[in-house]
């Protein structure tokens, strides 16, 4: 008598659990790849804004003057202040592109809190006007500015000295929530 062809029971009971595991494993393998390739994206947008602030940053203190004739007081175009709760802000007064028509721009950043803002002020001139604030970053622990004077010192505070009007540069610290630590430091003018 001739036996029919086909599987036993227990044949494919093995063939099944053998698919099961390599779907489960290629399922894994997968699913990894696709978070790494998450975490990858995020992580690139995180350097691109950081690119994108510390490039908005260098052109505002490249571009900063130390005198605006005879409008603005000797110490009245690079201030900063450090407020008791350790946020700090400094303001300047910047050169635009030529192809603006105002010329000249007063600008700062400020710690504040957990962000680091920028501010506009709408006339040089006008102190007593709010600034707008824009927000660069924020999920930050630890935000600081700190100031290289002549003597090649870094001062928390700038102070206007004879001869000294800007700082010759500054240094900003990020602290990230996660805990990564940034420092930069750009050369002004």
């Amino acid at each position: 008598m001739k036996s029919a062809a086909g599987f036993t029971l227990m044949e494919v009971l093995v063939a099944l659990v053998l698919m099961t595991v390599f779907t489960v494993v290629t399922y894994r393998a997968l699913d990894s790849v696709l978070g790494a390739q998450q975490r990858a994206k995020a992580e690139m947008e995180r350097w691109r804004a950081l690119a994108t602030v510390f490039a908005r940053m260098e052109s505002d203190l490249s571009n900063s003057v130390a005198q605006v004739g005879a409008r603005a007081p000797v110490t009245g175009v690079f201030r900063s202040s450090r407020n008791p709760d350790g946020s700090g802000q400094f303001e300047l007064v910047r050169l635009l592109p030529e192809d603006q028509d105002a010329g000249l721009l007063r600008v700062g950043y400020r710690c504040a809190k957990d962000r680091l803002l920028r501010l506009v002020w709408p006339d040089v001139d006008q102190d007593l006007a709010p600034p707008l604030d824009f927000t660069l970053l924020k999920g930050l622990s630890t935000c600081e500015f700190r100031y290289l004077d002549v003597e090649g010192q870094w001062q928390p505070v700038w102070m206007a000295a004879k001869g000294q009007r800007l700082p010759r540069a500054v240094e900003l610290k990020l602290v990230e929530a996660e805990g990564a630590e940034l420092r930069r430091v750009w050369r002004v003018q």
